[in-house]
């Protein structure tokens, strides 16, 4: 018999693996993670990628970094990073508003630390997500963060930078099917089921990462946390898909009678800068002004010939007081077309202080009334200071309510309440900067579903839209070029149906609940600290 081989022994040349070394790998392989869910949630928004069904799953690797490769310390930096990948994904829709600072390598290296200082909060919050999931025994797990980051929704979804652009709901507005419940629980309602999905998938690859190995976790998932956990992920993703499905047919089936409608985009070559305009009596402000009229004509009377009888204008398109003689011209141009015109105007351009208003013609010439904008945009220098008043005009199209631009972005204002008005069918004059051409027309999808009225959206060049009340986009552009481009947008939407239990209460009941949820959460975790440590 052959004698068996003694074991080799360790030498002084063979290097064994330290604590140390795999410690080390483990934190690279966490960070890598991490960075892959930054990538995931990056390509989720439309045009950089617009991989919208990532948002249910985009989480997942981040949540395997933060509970069994990084150490727990470094733990919440899974999570910032990943939402640094989300937050750049947005702020890369402001690339031409930052390059006023210094062209583009300044304005990308703005964004990029702007991305940094906003995904700071995120880390900050996931530092205690670890430690109170370890110590509650992940019964709370599929809910922690995803309550985090929708209380940070509804508390600063009125901020006056962003508003509600970075709702992650939003990126479903591809789906309109899919996303009807929000006019009932709110938007944000949408987002926290995201995030809780999420949660669902990755608490299943924890507890399969534990079988395989074992010596990751610090404290194991018990079976049954995992069972219900995933399972209430899963019953209401089904019971929010069922509804939809429900509430989309009978949306679909209330919908008022057909109007033909069209968003007129006149694109920038008649347009002044607001860096470059001068007083409206220049020479240069003349000629300039009759140039925008003849083409603002010439493309009003080809929407009319295609049978629209609504049609918007841009916002600020119109720089004088259009409600005066000088303006007589557009509701000339209605009475001829036999139409409804929506145009914006700025009455003491170009001082920035100057009101932000819209104005609706009848094809009887007349002026049926005016809108103040509510929501100045500060980053661009507005600084109006002018009524909050949310009227309604009635319009051979309609009971029609007008918003401008930056007030689409906020679900309880103006559109919800103009709505709540008797308005069933919103025209909305705009003027986006190029960059956010793939972005504006989400929320206008969401406003519309929330309160199930038709929006017409026209912006100066880049971004116009006509959504119906479903949710539908029936046409729109996309036009990232700064030049812009002249379009002229002609669709049929519907009126109504209205009467959408968001209209009649708004988003303050659910935001409420998100509140106590998250002080009832965090009173927990502080009490249970207190515990341990004494």
């Amino acid at each position: 018999m052959a004698a068996t081989a003694p074991a080799r022994q360790p030498s002084d040349r063979t290097v064994l693996p330290s604590e140390p070394a795999t410690s080390r790998r483990r934190t690279l392989l966490g960070l890598g993670l991490s960075v892959v869910s930054a990538v995931m949630l990056y390509v989720t928004c439309d045009g950089h990628g617009s991989w919208w069904p990532l948002i249910i799953v985009g989480f997942v690797p981040m949540y395997v970094a933060q509970y069994r490769l990084l150490p727990r310390r470094w733990s919440g930096l899974a999570v910032g990073i990943a939402f640094f990948g989300y937050w750049l994904s947005l702020l890369m829709y402001s690339s031409s508003v930052a390059e006023f600072l210094g062209g583009p390598l300044v304005a990308l290296l703005v964004i990029v630390v702007a991305a940094a200082v906003m995904s700071v909060p995120l880390f900050v919050f996931g530092i205690f997500e670890r430690p109170f999931s370890e110590r509650t025994k992940y019964k709370w797990f599929v809910i922690q963060l995803p309550l985090v980051w929708v209380g940070l929704e509804v508390v600063f979804g009125a901020n006056p930078f962003f508003a509600t652009n970075y709702w992650m709901a939003y990126r479903m507005a591809s789906v309109p099917a899919l996303d009807q419940p929000v006019s009932v629980l709110s938007t944000p309602a949408l987002s926290l089921l995201l995030m809780m999905i999420n949660a669902g998938i990755a608490i299943l690859v924890l507890k399969w990462i534990d079988r395989r190995w074992p010596s990751l976790a610090s404290v194991a998932i018990p079976g049954r946390t995992v069972k219900w956990s995933a399972g209430i992920a899963l019953c209401l993703t089904v019971v929010w898909i069922a509804s939809s499905l429900l509430i989309n047919a009978r949306v679909n089936s209330q919908l008022g009678p057909a109007v033909r409608v069209a968003a007129v985009q006149p694109g920038n070559e008649n347009r002044s800068e607001p860096g470059q305009r001068q007083a409206q009596d220049a020479p240069s402000e003349i000629e300039r002004n009759a140039k925008l009229r003849a083409q603002m004509e010439g493309l009003t009377r080809d929407a009319a010939a295609q049978g629209a009888k609504l049609i918007v204008w841009p916002e600020k398109l119109l720089e004088y007081d259009a409600a005066t003689e000088q303006g007589a011209w557009v509701g000339n141009l209605a009475s001829e077309t036999q139409t409804t015109i929506v145009a914006g105007w700025m009455p003491q351009s170009p001082d920035p202080s100057s009101a932000n208003i819209a104005g609706a013609w009848l094809p009887s010439g007349q002026l049926a009334g005016i809108y103040y904008k509510i929501h100045p945009v500060t980053l661009e220098g507005e600084s109006f200071n002018t009524p909050q008043e949310y009227p309604t005009f009635t319009t051979p199209v309609g009971q029609l309510g007008v918003l401008i631009c930056f007030d689409h972005d906020f679900p309880d204002s103006s559109a919800r309440l103009e709505t709540l008005g008797g308005a069933d069918i919103l025209a909305v004059p705009a003027l986006d900067p190029a960059s956010i051409a793939n972005l504006r027309w989400q929320s206008l999808t969401f406003r519309a579903i929330e309160n199930r009225v038709p929006l017409v959206k026209t912006d100066v060049g880049w971004d116009s839209a006509i959504i119906n009340a479903n949710g539908v986009v029936a046409d729109r552009t996309a036009v990232p070029n700064p030049d812009g481009a002249e379009e002229v947008l002609v669709a049929d939407v519907n009126l109504g149906p209205r009467n959408s239990v968001f209209t009649k209460v708004g988003g303050y009941t659910f935001a409420l609940l998100v509140v106590i949820g998250l002080v009832i959460r965090y009173t927990y975790q502080f009490r249970l600290a207190r515990s341990n440590s004494g």
